[in-house]
């Protein structure tokens, strides 16, 4: 007795499995770039900077806007300028603890120098690295 194959010749619909799981990946990894963005609380129009720094890992986002008291935004938490410390330490016991080492400073263009010198010089005290956001130069 000899025996019979069922199963078709080409099984043609196995063969697009691949190229879906593909399509699929590259519908989605659009959808969710702006999660993967870090966000600060509030736009603002930083200062002109040469430089780069390299990929920080968790760092606390610090930013400060132009306006009356200069409106200061710990991530996307605002608070006075008087509860930076404690904003920070929570969310330094929050998320890593000791992991978290690094504050980002994202200034406004029209926040004065003398605040700014004065947020990092709060952040320092806490034994923490600063840095200070810039956009690349020559790009709006």
């Amino acid at each position: 007795m000899k025996l019979e194959l069922t199963l078709p010749a080409t099984p043609g619909f196995l063969h697009t499995l691949p190229g879906l799981d593909i399509i699929a990946l590259i519908l989605v990894i659009p959808l969710l770039g702006s999660s993967f963005v870090q966000q600060t609380g509030i736009d603002v129009q930083v200062h002109e900077s040469p430089w780069r720094y390299e990929q920080m890992e968790n760092p606390v986002v610090v930013t400060l806007a132009a306006g009356q008291g200069t409106p200061m935004w710990v991530n996307e938490k605002m608070v006075p300028m008087d509860k930076l410390e404690e904003e920070v330490n929570r969310l330094r016991a929050a998320e890593g603890g000791d992991l978290i080492t690094t504050v980002v400073l994202r200034s406004d263009v029209a926040v004065p120098s003398g605040v700014e010198k004065q947020v990092i010089n709060r952040i320092l005290k806490m034994d923490l690295n600063c840095g200070l956001v810039g956009r690349p130069a020559g790009k709006e």
